[in-house]
């Protein structure tokens, strides 16, 4: 039996799951009592114990994620079942929740996942990358969460909570190396300003190493990181009731660019595997410069009686370029970048209501304004595009009545690889007089040469405002039985523009040939065009928890979740107004505990019902655009669960297992029949599992040696709603992967040192497969990382 059918047949075996995961070090482990954490978590926006929230929800507490090494989102995918995170590089992550994904750079429209950073949005994708460092929490909440989280929570949300400054003195510093010339320091530093008011804390990271593809073109790498982050925070708490907190976040990434590698024109020497050596143009020019700020203030003050009142101000900004190889190759046919800039405020408030009686609940109102823009060059060879172009060409003017003498005469009679000295200077064809009509307003460009460069760009702007109105309560009818609900509603304005330029000082040769006027992809607009709507919306939700005893409650649940309308419009300014997208999804789940608290668990069963799903398709009037279009109904179902125990006082295991199913519908709202009927929503791997474990072995008064093995399973996924395209090869199969981790820590705690391997048996699979190279008929493929590992030691004061 595979290892992969093995693990899959183990995890299905537990039947249940934790909600949380908690990772004790020795120092924690109590020595005569064998418990688990109780976590409280926030998901619902007050604090609860995790088994008391009647929503799916995995939290990861701070050790949790430095005991596993969590430091990026993808980290987290094998403890939170029905959730996978693909990510291309810090510019470009895709986050499916229960087959749902988040990926789009376009500013035009809306998420379907939310990122919140306490409290504040963060969704918006070319910003919403961030290191996971000096944390106090992650939760991931599965489901409609817009009620609680905002519009753009349309299946789920993952909350980040950081640490904030104490009322205490503290530091922290780990430094490291690894393979592909890995360096890495953290560091934290927390302390008292005013006595018993004011705190202040700054924590920092910064982690490099080099690509684990080569590039020969010219000895660069590829699919790399270079990563720094600071924060700094104040907590200022002039009186008991009342808690100010100030939150600064800065982060900056300028690592190498991606490996787009081409399935089908190999390097020279080499081949078309994703998982060898490239050779892609501009080498040390294909890189990434991203940069992201971020402000925020929480107020929390309690108001006479049962009230109080939270305010959530933030304020973020994000500014990211990359340069990228669209067609994967050494020939110069598809070089394109993306200038990304996004800027935004909000502000929340909340009336919290809680008296020590049977009803706890808020009411609020928030304000959400962004601005955004998406500017895509393209870089073209004229004289390196023509062979592959003069084929459709040579077949067109034949068509068109030329002789096929004379259309053959057109083709450069070279390899399409040679040198561009190789190629013809001009396109003497067109002023033979043996043209027929059609062609001779072409004849002009006899003598035109073909240009070594040409550069032209499109460009999408988006500019949301958007006001809230919520209320959310809980109220417990018995002592075993409450009921929970809660509704947002919405008003946006949008508005949508849209350019395409040509930025070289004369117009393109092929671009006239090809039909397109000056410019050889992107059809010249002549200035922005724009147009604007307004929309109103609601979300919502009503759930029923049980206690079935002291340790196991059950839950049921209907929740309403929408992504907005949204505009597009193309180089003829016609506006395309999308509908918006809706979701109702029906759930049903139970948690509980043992008795002694050694094992907590929780499974869960859902279906959702997608109207109007909007998906991303190549521009079929636009080769290298991509457009948002409505792909009709479609429909999810489900089953996830965890579990988590501690065996003995040095011993905790975890299992979590997801089932999804989603797939558009056979026909849609018309009765018609769907374009991608049966086909499985992109990222969506039926089944995911993993294994893993903490192990402490006390070693007396020379402290302590531990180890965390961690074996997750995704079986086969597709990159593409389309699955049949090109032959369906644009997926993967299902792999494992294995990480471990292990080191010592001193009997005080105060130095640790640690070994890591991530991919320990380096196993080949992809993240991404299509691309944009793929609209042009030449798809591209996106390796996975290998093995990765490093040492590093930590100390504590």
């Amino acid at each position: 039996m595979s290892t992969s059918r093995h693990l899959a047949r183990l995890a299905l075996a537990l039947t249940v799951s934790t909600a949380t995961v908690h990772a004790q070090s020795a120092s924690e482990a109590p020595s005569d009592v064998i418990s688990l954490e109780a976590v409280e978590v926030t998901s619902q926006l007050r604090v609860q114990e995790i088994q008391d929230v009647p929503i799916p929800v995995t939290a990861l507490t701070g050790s949790a994620l430095e005991a596993y090494g969590i430091r990026q989102y993808k980290d987290l995918a094998p403890f939170v079942p029905g959730f996978m995170v693909q990510e291309q590089s810090p510019n470009n992550p895709g986050i499916n929740i229960r087959g749902v994904t988040t990926d789009s750079g376009d500013p035009r429209s809306e998420t379907r996942v939310s990122l919140f950073q306490d409290g504040v949005s963060i969704s918006r994708s070319r910003g919403s990358v961030v290191e996971l460092f000096d944390m106090e929490r992650v939760e991931v909440l599965k489901g409609p969460q817009g009620t609680l989280f905002g519009r753009g929570a349309e299946i789920g949300a993952v909350s980040l909570i950081q640490r904030k400054a104490q009322n205490t003195t503290a530091a922290r510093l780990t430094a490291g190396f690894g393979n592909f010339n890995r360096t890495e320091i953290e560091g934290m530093v927390n302390a008292p300003i005013v006595a018993d008011q004011l705190f202040g804390r700054v924590a920092f990271t910064a982690v490099q190493h080099d690509g684990t593809i080569d590039n020969v073109a010219d000895g660069s790498t590829l699919n790399g990181k270079d990563t720094q982050a600071v924060r700094a925070s104040l907590r200022w708490q002039p009186q008991p009731t009342t808690t100010v907190d100030l939150i600064l976040n800065y982060q900056v990434d300028t690592p190498p660019g991606t490996s787009f590698k081409s399935g089908t024109i190999a390097p020279p020497g080499g081949d078309t595997s994703p998982y060898t050596f490239a050779a892609l143009n501009r080498g040390r020019d294909l890189y990434i410069d991203r940069s992201v700020w971020g402000a925020t203030l929480l107020i929390d003050h309690e108001l006479a009686g049962a009230w109080s009142l939270s305010s959530i101000t933030g304020w973020r900004k994000f500014d990211s370029f990359e340069q990228f190889d669209a067609d994967g190759s050494f020939v110069p046919l598809l070089e394109f970048a993306e200038d990304a800039t996004g800027d935004q405020f909000s502000q929340e408030f909340r009336l919290n209501y809680k008296n020590g009686g049977p009803f706890v609940g808020f009411i609020g109102a928030g304000y959400f304004h962004e601005t955004g823009s998406q500017v895509v060059p393209f870089y073209g060879n004229e004289q390196q595009i023509w062979p592959f172009l003069s084929g459709n060409f040579r077949d067109g003017i034949i068509a068109a009545g030329v002789p096929a003498a004379l259309a053959n005469a057109a083709i450069p009679a070279v390899n399409p690889f040679a040198p561009v000295s190789a190629y013809p200077a001009s396109m003497a064809l067109f002023a033979n007089p043996a043209l027929p009509p059609s062609l001779q307003g072409l004849a002009f460009l006899a003598g035109v040469p073909l240009k070594g460069s040409h550069v032209e760009e499109y460009a999408n702007h988006g500019e949301t405002t958007a006001w809230d109105l919520f209320a959310d309560g809980t109220y417990q009818l018995t002592d075993r039985l409450e009921l929970t609900g809660g509704v947002r509603f919405t008003a946006e304005d949008i508005t949508s523009g849209y350019e395409a330029s040509r930025l070289s000082s004369t117009p393109s040769t092929v671009g006239f040939i090809l039909g397109g006027g000056e410019n050889i992809v992107f059809t010249p607009t002549n200035g922005v065009l724009e147009a604007s709507d307004d929309s109103t919306g609601w979300v919502g939700r009503v759930s029923a928890r049980y206690s079935l005893n002291d340790l196991t409650s059950a839950y049921a649940s209907v929740s309403r979740g929408r992504r907005p309308n949204a505009i597009t419009i193309d180089a003829t300014g016609t506006p395309n107004y999308l509908k918006e997208e809706i979701v109702w999804n029906y759930e049903v789940g139970v948690k509980g505990v043992s008795a002694n608290r050694r094992i907590n668990w929780s499974a869960a069963a859902f279906t959702y019902n997608y109207n109007n799903f909007q998906t991303t398709i190549a521009d079929p009037s636009t080769p290298g655009r991509f457009i948002a279009t409505d792909a009709g109904n479609a429909t999810g179902t489900g089953f996830e669960a965890t579990f988590q125990g501690a065996v003995t006082d040095t011993i905790t295991l975890f299992a979590s297992y997801g089932y999804t199913d989603a797939t558009f519908d056979e026909t849609g709202d018309n009765g018609q029949p769907q374009e991608f009927a049966g086909y499985s929503f992109r990222l969506t791997a039926r089944n995911t599992a993993a294994l893993g474990a903490t192990l402490n072995f006390p070693l007396g008064n020379n402290g302590n040696l531990w180890l965390t093995p961690v074996v997750q399973y995704k079986s086969k996924h597709y990159f593409d709603d389309n699955n049949a395209m090109f032959g369906g090869i644009l997926s993967e199969d299902g792999y494992t992967l294995l990480n471990l981790r292990a080191g010592w820590r001193s009997p005080n705690g105060r130095w640790e040192i640690g070994a890591w391997a991530q991919n320990l048996t380096d196993e080949d699979y992809l993240i991404d497969a299509g691309n944009t190279g793929g609209s042009f008929g030449i798809p591209t493929f996106i390796a996975g990382s290998p093995r990765l590992w490093g040492l590093n030691a930590t100390f504590n004061y």
